[in-house]
């Protein structure tokens, strides 16, 4: 079940409740651009990202998808409608090549049943995804640009280093327009923090990002 039981919210679970989601878990490819699930869908269980990443995205203006997050291994999504029952809030893209783990509706539905106890590990799942929203919300609040694309920069590159994402897919994440994300990633690459390439960035210096991360 590598890497998902060593990093992310599944990782600090209980052997015996990763050992079950190891046996009920089915592994699905997406490719780049394929949508997981839409916004408005009833949900069909949860989902962790192995490989690749994955942008979540919100039908905010006239219906028109907006990035609020892009995702990388170890994340994992679908507890909210999962668990209230409502249609699902955002949609699930992959933004790049994707190997997810599926958790179905029916086995998790079975197995509160067998085990209630383990309610537990799916509240800390979504304790994590709302601590993150906070955590969104106060940075575009309280921080400059350059602080917001650097934090974004750095957990975005916090395993490989490099994250294939394009410049104005960055922009969209941070709230703001495309000429302001490309004058602050030029910038940074001058520094010699970043080096940019054609859709993908790579972090060469990460104390330049950690020296800016809590500019206001």
């Amino acid at each position: 079940m590598a890497p998902l039981d060593s990093v992310g919210w599944l990782a600090t679970q209980p052997k015996a409740f990763r050992d079950w989601v190891e046996r009920a878990g089915r592994w699905r490819t997406f490719e780049t651009g394929t949508f997981i699930y839409h916004a408005g869908d009833q949900s069909d269980g949860l989902y962790g990202l192995a490989e690749g990443s994955v942008q979540v995205t919100f039908p905010l203006i006239a219906k028109e998808a907006v990035i609020i997050h892009r995702a990388e291994v170890g994340f994992w999504i679908g507890d909210n409608a999962e668990f209230t029952g409502r249609p699902r809030l955002i949609s699930l893209v992959a933004g790049t090549k994707s190997k997810l783990l599926h958790l179905p509706s029916s086995a998790i539905a079975a197995h509160l049943i067998d085990v209630p106890d383990h309610w537990r590990c799916f509240y800390a799942l979504s304790a994590m995804n709302t601590a993150t929203a906070v955590m969104h919300l106060s940075e575009a609040l309280s921080l400059t640009v350059r602080a917001r694309m650097c934090r974004r920069l750095l957990r975005l590159t916090a395993i490989t280093h490099e994250v294939e994402i394009t410049q104005d897919e960055l922009a969209e994440l941070i709230g703001v327009t495309r000429a302001t994300s490309r004058r602050c990633l030029s910038d940074l690459a001058e520094q010699g923090a970043i080096e940019l390439g054609y859709r993908k960035l790579r972090v060469l210096n990460a104390n330049i990002l950690k020296s800016y991360e809590d500019e206001q």
